[in-house]
């Protein structure tokens, strides 16, 4: 029997709009289906928009994907393809290389300390944040701690590094692949949006 592992979740996920005016209708792509954290985040602010706005602008959320694939948001934002969306940090890469510091294994502490790294303000929002705007004409509305990265199996456990030797493993970008082959295994590149419905 196969073993297949995936990696799972980002340090920062973000949401980006573009620098031009809103339209009348808001229209959101999000990789992950309504009912997902993100999807209720988007919702919650949806209600704000319309209430401060008196119903002037509406915000129309297309989950799971409908869209635009995760690696496509950025560049459908930025364009004004679509006016807003949700995309894992590491979707600026290509533009902004600096944004895949969120992927780098053990940078972060703990929650705490990714929680304070993108909070509003800090110095690696505000310079990531700024070359992100400069590069690509997103503007990151919120980043959102989406924990760290874990690894999952329909095999034996893995407990230690060495247990991921010889695995394949699902995963969503270089730094997490590179990661995988320093630990012996063998990355394959996956959507979060695509890993997400495949548990």
């Amino acid at each position: 029997m196969k073993h297949w592992i995936a990696a799972a979740a980002t340090a920062a996920l973000v949401s980006v709009a573009p620098v031009a005016s809103f339209a009348e209708t808001i229209r959101v792509t999000l990789q992950l289906p309504e009912t997902h954290s993100l999807g209720k985040n988007w919702q919650d602010f949806a209600n704000i928009v319309e209430e401060k706005s008196g119903g002037a602008l509406e915000i129309q959320l297309f989950p799971s994907a409908q869209l635009f694939k995760d690696k496509e948001v950025p560049g459908a934002v930025g364009s004004g393809a679509v006016e807003a969306g949700s995309a894992f940090i590491g979707r600026f890469a290509g533009s902004v290389p600096a944004v895949d510091v969120v992927s780098i294994p053990f940078i972060f502490n703990d929650e705490a300390h990714i929680r304070a790294a993108v909070a509003p303000g800090s110095d690696m929002r505000a310079t990531l944040d700024a070359a992100i705007l400069k590069e690509t004409n997103n503007r990151i509305l919120w980043w959102q701690a989406f924990g760290r990265n874990v690894y999952l199996t329909n095999g034996d456990a893995i407990v230690e590094p060495a247990d991921i030797t010889d695995k394949k493993v699902r995963t969503y970008g270089k730094v997490h692949g590179w990661t995988v082959q320093e630990l012996g295994g063998a990355p394959t590149l996956m959507s979060g949006s695509k890993q997400f419905l495949a548990y």
